[in-house]
């Protein structure tokens, strides 16, 4: 497996902070060497293995998503509880494009329901 990638023509370095059988998130940094700068620079990317969806974040939605993981970390007891909360943070994450770390409830039918929950 290389630990480089190319987005737009450039080159990053690709770091794995996250691994499961469907997901793989990677912190991908700018291996930049020349005279125009890209306009991406620094970021993370989320990788769906079983619907082979992925999808590239920075800035505030970067930001949301390394909070949201941390906050299932220290929320969760055990890492397989850790493991199946961040699965379902991220399959709704991914369907809604929102990153910041959601409450979800179940409705009648047994569906997820998303309810933003305030973090400040």
């Amino acid at each position: 497996m290389r630990d480089y990638t190319y987005i737009n023509g450039a080159r990053f370095i690709i770091n794995n902070l996250y691994r499961s059988q469907r997901f793989d998130i990677d912190r991908l940094d700018l291996n930049w060497v020349g005279d125009e700068k890209p306009e991406f620079t620094r970021g993370l990317r989320v990788v769906d293995h079983d619907n082979s969806n992925t999808v590239t974040v920075d800035g505030e939605e970067g930001d949301n998503l390394i909070y949201s993981l941390s906050y299932s970390y220290t929320k969760e007891d055990g890492y397989e509880a850790f493991r199946a909360a961040v699965e379902e943070y991220l399959k709704v994450a991914l369907e809604t494009k929102e990153f910041l770390i959601t409450a979800q409830k179940k409705d009648p039918e047994g569906k997820s329901e998303v309810v933003e929950s305030v973090l400040h």
